[in-house]
């Protein structure tokens, strides 16, 4: 039986408890970069390693590895008929499981489906006695599960974001840690003033006084219902809004290098990050920062860059387009 998790942690938890003998974690950040539609998942996972390069979190070579022998792991499971996928509430776990039950659909077609633990926390941090009671509970992904995952996924990858949002609109309850997730992955759009949820957050964390990166981390964290987001992919948004021409936060005591996935060193840790004039008359909602700044990003399969980017409005819950 081969378990499939959002990361080591997870998979340690298990093996804590003695459940199961063979673990996989599926980590990656499909939150973030391109996720477009119609790949394969050898297809896909070429691309994802691209993007993890391109991060400098992998090297290329690295980064296709690791896909290679997950994609392999996961097959040989598949085919075997014994897949167990644990699931929590958070952003990150929801596109795995999408993604996993979209390859049964599309890839996988004759197997039988896996079976899913469903986790309403995060996953490996409670006493391992509780992975037990939750494994009791596990159950074969059901017709209305498998149906909705792969219209979600689908909606996803697609190069239109009205697809997504749509899905708000749909019955989600067989999967349902769902629409939360799907409700904050639109927040990661732009808002009104061209920043988004976690922009906002981090900018109001340094306006009210937080100057340090871990400190800036560990309160956009405390400011989600759900956390999503580690500290490598966070570091990613604080140097997007230190970037020229518009930036919206200084830095200060040393050079900003983002940090590579070794972690944080103490340089990095010293500096010190404070508002520019332009950060606070967009944190205040008196200037839209993308009519100034240039975006290059992807969320799914929605690439955005240019003019006419789409952005969400939290207060009327749609997507609009910007100028």
């Amino acid at each position: 039986m081969l378990h499939i998790t959002n990361g080591d942690m997870a998979n340690q938890w298990l093996q804590s408890a003695g459940i199961g003998d063979e673990y996989l974690a599926w980590s990656d950040v499909l939150h973030e970069g391109p996720v477009p539609g119609g790949l394969t998942l050898d297809e896909l996972s070429r691309v994802r390693a691209a993007f993890i390069a391109n991060c400098g979190w992998a090297t290329d070579f690295e980064a296709q590895t690791h896909f290679q022998a997950r994609d392999a792991l996961f097959r040989r499971g598949a085919r075997a008929g014994g897949i167990v996928i644990w699931n929590s509430f958070e952003l990150y776990d929801q596109l795995h499981l999408l993604q996993l039950l979209n390859w049964y659909h599309e890839e996988g077609q004759g197997l039988a489906w896996p079976e899913l633990v469903l986790v309403e926390d995060y996953l490996g941090q409670t006493e391992p006695e509780r992975a037990a009671v939750l494994y009791a509970t596990r159950q074969r992904v059901s017709e209305a599960q498998m149906t909705l995952a792969v219209d979600a996924w689908q909606a996803f990858c697609s190069a239109n974001p009205r697809t997504l949002a749509n899905l708000l609109r749909q019955d989600l309850s067989a999967l349902p840690f769902l629409a939360a997730a799907v409700e904050r992955l639109l927040q990661e759009y732009p808002g009104p003033w061209g920043i988004n949820r976690t922009e906002k957050q981090l900018l109001e964390a340094v306006s009210a006084g937080v100057e340090d990166a871990a400190g800036l981390f560990r309160a956009v964290r405390a400011a989600e219902e759900v956390a999503f987001m580690g500290d490598a992919s966070f570091w990613r948004v604080l140097e997007g809004l230190l970037r020229a021409p518009a930036a919206l936060l200084r830095s200060e005591g040393g050079h900003f290098v983002r940090p590579a996935l070794a972690g944080c060193d103490e340089a990095f840790l010293a500096l010190r990050f404070s508002l520019t004039p332009r950060g606070q008359q967009v944190l205040a909602g008196a200037q839209d920062w993308l009519s100034e700044q240039a975006i290059d990003r992807w969320i799914g399969g929605v690439h955005f860059g240019g003019s006419g980017i789409w952005r969400w409005d939290a207060d009327a819950g749609a997507l609009k387009r910007g100028l």
